[in-house]
């Protein structure tokens, strides 16, 4: 494989059967859509969907040391989890920027599994072995394997009937199910804002992941690509790297003081001290939700003012089709961050009014 050749996953030509449309995307070939991202976004809130993450990192940390090791570079305490937990939390450097967001699932006393963004997977890598002074095993389990989200009530109400165990998995859990001859991962986490599984599998277990995902196609859940993955996540008001997050957006300002435990005893998470200095002295910026009085998406890096004065950006920003408004995510100056406070977003050569609105914009019933 050439150095700038992209991946395939192991579903590239089912993608290519069902008509997606593939685009590279951190270093692989990703379905954007397969017809219309508005019907896929639609169909993951009434019935379901099914996504390809397969490019999100999947690295199993084992042996004695694997446990310490998580807990000096990720934000929550990883000590504290019970085998079958799966914790949301961030690797940070030392003045609190973010390196990633990330989840940890952990399958025994010595066995997590971590699954991280795909574009800094490899960055993710190196920091986790730069720090591992223990001799943990850390092993980069991503190019062969699949990974797949199924969400949306259908979704959930298939893979129950299949595996009635799942029925009692709760959110932010994991295990396992067979299928066949295979022992898939399972856990009960997305990107949507739905309830639904991702479900990870090796690559002899292919087959049986594609069996699984044309089953649920006889069962109301439809393909989708990133495009709906995307404006789905950006209604619940997840944050994505790059957009929400980076090297110079802390989990502070971001909005994520629950995924950073601050209390963890020395030495504590790398990052620690700067993020506790934020949190207890204030940040410049916040993010905030806006709702835009706009027919048209306010995109990243557009202009958020206040009385004619450049107080931040947007960070993402999508007419959403649940909504039928166009909202956003945006870093602004904390003092105007209030909910309630009237802004004004540049769009193209435009500028709109933008009132600062609680998120998430969308909240399952």
């Amino acid at each position: 494989m050439s150095e700038n050749a992209l991946h395939r996953t192991p579903l590239y030509d089912r993608h290519c059967a069902r008509g997606g449309k593939l685009v590279p995307f951190a270093g692989w070939e990703m379905p954007l859509h397969f017809g219309s991202i508005l019907e896929e976004h639609r169909a993951t809130r009434a019935s379901g969907s099914i996504f390809d993450v397969s490019h999100m990192g999947r690295l199993s940390l084992t042996g004695p040391q694997a446990e310490g090791l998580l807990d000096r570079v990720v934000t929550r305490k990883i000590s504290g989890m019970k085998d079958g937990q799966a914790r949301y939390g961030l690797a940070c450097r030392e003045d609190g920027g973010t390196i990633d967001d990330l989840i940890v699932n952990r399958m025994g006393p010595e066995d997590f599994l971590v699954v991280c963004n795909g574009a800094n997977r490899e960055c993710v890598v190196k920091h986790l072995q730069s720090h591992n002074t223990t001799g943990a095993e850390i092993s980069d389990d991503t190019v062969g394997s699949t990974m797949v989200a199924v969400q949306g009530p259908a979704a959930v109400r298939r893979m129950t009937a299949r595996w009635p165990h799942l029925s009692d998995m709760k959110r932010y859990r994991c295990g396992l199910i067979e299928h066949g001859e295979h022992s898939l991962f399972v856990a009960r986490t997305g990107y949507t804002g739905e309830d639904g599984f991702e479900v990870i599998a090796p690559g002899s277990a292919t087959e049986a992941v594609i069996e699984l995902l044309d089953d649920l196609a006889n069962h109301d859940v439809v393909d989708a690509g990133l495009g709906a993955r995307d404006s789905l996540r950006l209604e619940a008001a997840m944050p994505l790297y790059g957009h929400e997050l980076s090297e110079s957006k802390d989990p502070i300002a971001a909005g994520l003081r629950f995924a950073v435990t601050l209390e963890k005893e020395t030495p504590g998470f790398i990052g620690q001290e700067a993020l506790r200095q934020k949190a207890e002295q204030g940040v410049p910026a916040t993010l905030v939700g806006l709702q835009i009085q706009a027919p048209r998406a306010a995109r990243q890096g557009a202009v958020v003012k206040k009385q004619n004065e450049e107080i931040g950006e947007v960070t993402s920003g999508v007419v959403s089709p649940t909504m039928q408004q166009s909202i956003a995510m945006a870093m602004v100056a904390t003092e105007w961050s209030t909910e309630g406070t009237i802004l004004q977003v540049e769009i193209g050569r435009n500028v709109a009014e933008a009132t600062v609105v609680p998120m998430p914009f969308y909240k399952r019933s």
